[in-house]
């Protein structure tokens, strides 16, 4: 320790005037001796002090006990390990600390002497309870004690009783103290049995309970566990010999043990999904510890973790908001909240974790707030979309899952999801159009909207969307700051499929603005497929396009990424194309097969990276074609726009050359 080191430091050039060399060399060596007892001599009683202060707690009792040779080591109930030393140097003046029969501090300095009781401001000190406090003693630079009640911020001297002598640890001329902290330590018929020096001190006697144990991996200890808003950890702890739990967490979180097999121990830790929730009374009382009390017989632990959120930028709140205004736009579309209140569900509950009763065959408009939870919310059969169907995740920092096991109809009406995960994970990729995750399978009208704002999309491994009946199609598909990730390693498979449709012209808008869509491996697919061997009827179209803004990573478009009968209007700009460089394949943006067609094009500033040197980007395939320079409306890149991706989480870190392309959605 540095201030010993500073007194080793003032007593040696006090031996200078030494002039018998072997006289100062032993002298030093003795002092170096000295000094290192007193070093160690201050960690034992602090060790010890601190050691006493957890054994005088009620209810503790052990679950392990190491002996060694000067020490014991603890294993308390608790989950903490501390260590009691049996051993003091006879050569230095040690203050033996201890708690009297009314659970106070008290301190002997002389074994001549009787304890006195440690001091704050001329107030004794308790050991335990709420005004508890657990001294830290130390040494000066000039050899005497002093003692600190904050954790060692703040030291103050130790005085002999009664006067203003500091007391020493170097020593005066006067006896040493006794050689003991305690007067003895045994263990007897399963307890340690600590008798404490000094007349008045009582007898501590712990329970030693081997064969129960609940308790967390000690590095879970060491440090407050953070967690992203709405993030999901597990912890797996050592249980033995436990009866019964009960889990206490701060409001908002969410601890529970887990369900699945093999995983009983492993407790399963969910942060509060938004900063908006976080700022409940309840929460604000800064409360950051995940208890689990554990029983077994007259016996019971707790065992704690510390855990807080990292700070994130305000969440909105879209449920409080909808149901103060009156209403909530998403994407070109106006919802006006009605007669009823908006669904409200938290995901706490695993029985309303089933969502498909709420909006299977439901006529009048249904708007669905989804909260983050324990369960991922579902549809275990097959639902009918046949009026106004709104979800939306309630805070913006986080996203619920949305789980379906089978395929959607889009039969009539409208389905607009907001701030969701729609995770396809349980969709199966094999087999017929029913293996979809939406369809018109049963059409009874064109579809008016199917929007998705600010979702992510995951696992897709089939069509996202297919057109069964072809007599109907979709008025109008708006995708914007969405993530689509595909999981597959075959081609052809397309996120908007209107292929066999007869009915184009019910098609109006396209809108596909500041999205990523990536597969970890290139691919060939289309973003929007439709058949050009299908005839119309009647044979037109006035559908107005907008691509713009989006990051299109290993989704090759060699069929075209947008494939269309006929346009009023079509604007595809600032987009980002990647594929493998190794990749043999043609590419090409977009196709429109009406020879008649006279759409309003607007094609400039898109960047395309990737293929083989004999394989090439293309902007404009078929016989309709924009009249500005092809260069001018894509431009291949002889290196990557990206200086990082990746392509599991669907991050990529756009070059500052190329700011303004592609989606912002990881910025």
């Amino acid at each position: 320790m540095k201030k010993v080191w500073s007194m080793f430091m003032l007593l040696a050039v006090c031996l200078v005037a030494c002039t018998n060399i072997d006289d100062l060399e032993d002298d030093v060596d003795a002092l170096k001796k000295r000094v290192t007892a007193l070093e160690t001599q201050v960690r034992d009683i602090n060790s010890n002090t601190e050691a006493l202060r957890e054994l005088y707690n009620e209810g503790t009792f052990i679950t392990n006990i190491e002996e060694k040779s000067d020490s014991y080591t603890l294993t308390l109930s608790n989950g903490k390990t501390v260590n009691l030393y049996m051993k003091n140097d006879n050569n230095l003046l040690c203050p033996i600390i201890g708690i009297d029969s009314e659970g106070y501090w008290t301190v002997l300095y002389n074994k001549n002497e009787t304890p006195e009781r440690l001091t704050v401001n001329g107030q004794p000190v308790k050991a335990n309870g709420e005004s508890g406090k657990t001294p830290t003693f130390n040494v000066d630079s000039e050899g005497y004690w002093q003692v600190s009640y904050d954790g060692g911020k703040h030291y103050s001297y130790i005085y002999k009783e009664g006067t203003t002598d500091k007391v020493s640890a170097t020593g005066d001329g006067s006896a040493p103290t006794e050689d003991k902290n305690f007067k003895s330590v045994t263990v007897e018929n399963n307890e340690l049995v600590l008798v404490l020096a000094g007349e008045d001190a009582p007898t501590i006697r712990i329970p030693i309970v081997s064969d129960f144990e609940c308790s967390f991996a000690a590095e879970d200890l060491k440090q407050v566990q953070e967690f992203s808003a709405g993030e999901v950890k597990e912890f797996t702890m050592t249980v033995r010999g436990v009866e019964n739990t009960m889990i206490t967490a701060p409001e908002g979180w969410s601890a529970k043990f887990s369900k699945e097999a093999g995983k009983e121990n492993v407790l399963v830790v969910t942060a509060p999904v938004s900063s908006a929730k976080m700022m409940t009374r309840a929460t604000a009382d800064n409360s950051t510890d995940i208890a689990v009390l554990a029983t077994s017989g007259k016996y019971a632990m707790i065992a704690k973790i510390q855990v807080k959120v990292i700070d994130t930028p305000q969440s909105k709140d879209f449920y409080t908001e909808y149901n103060t205004n009156g209403n909530i736009t998403i994407g070109n579309v106006s919802i006006t909240k009605g007669a009823n209140e908006a669904i409200l569900l938290d995901g706490s509950d695993e029985s309303a974790s089933n969502i498909r009763n709420l909006i299977h065959q439901k006529t009048e408009q249904t708007v669905i707030f989804l909260e983050k939870g324990a369960y991922d919310f579902n549809t275990p059969s097959i639902a009918e979309i046949t009026g106004t169907v709104v979800i939306i995740g309630r805070y913006s920092d986080s996203k619920p899952i949305l789980k379906p096991e089978l395929l959607w109809k889009l039969k009539s009406g409208k389905l607009i999801f907001k701030n969701i995960q729609l995770d396809l994970t349980k969709i199966d990729a094999s087999g017929g159009n029913n293996k979809y995750m939406f369809c018109n399978a049963d059409a009874t009208a064109d579809f008016e909207d199917f929007i998705l704002e600010d979702c992510e999309i995951t696992n897709i491994q089939k069509n996202f969307y297919y057109n069964n009946v072809a007599a109907y199609t979709i008025k109008n598909i708006y995708a914007k700051n969405s993530r689509f990730q595909l999981n597959t390693t075959a081609d052809g498979v397309l996120i908007f499929n209107i292929y066999n449709t007869t009915h184009l012209d019910a098609m109006q808008m396209f809108t596909f603005e500041n999205n990523i869509v990536y597969n970890k491996t290139s691919v060939i697919g289309q973003i929007l497929s439709w058949n050009n061997n299908i005839v119309q009827s009647p044979d037109q179209q006035q559908i107005e396009v907008s691509f713009c803004n989006n990051t299109i990573v290993n989704y090759v478009g060699k069929n075209y990424h947008l494939k269309f009968y006929d346009t009023k209007k079509i604007t595809i700009s600032k987009n980002i194309f990647y594929a493998d460089p190794k990749m043999s394949s043609d590419a090409t943006m977009c196709g429109i097969y009406k020879k008649e067609s006279t759409p309003e094009f607007d094609v400039k500033d898109n960047i395309a990276y990737g293929l083989t040197e004999t394989n090439k980007w293309n902007s404009f395939g078929a016989t309709v074609k924009p009249t500005n320079p092809i260069e001018e409306q894509l431009l291949r890149l002889t290196n990557s726009p990206f200086t990082s991706m990746d392509l599991d989480k669907g991050i990529f870190i756009l070059d500052n050359a190329y700011t303004g392309f592609g989606s912002t959605i990881n910025q």
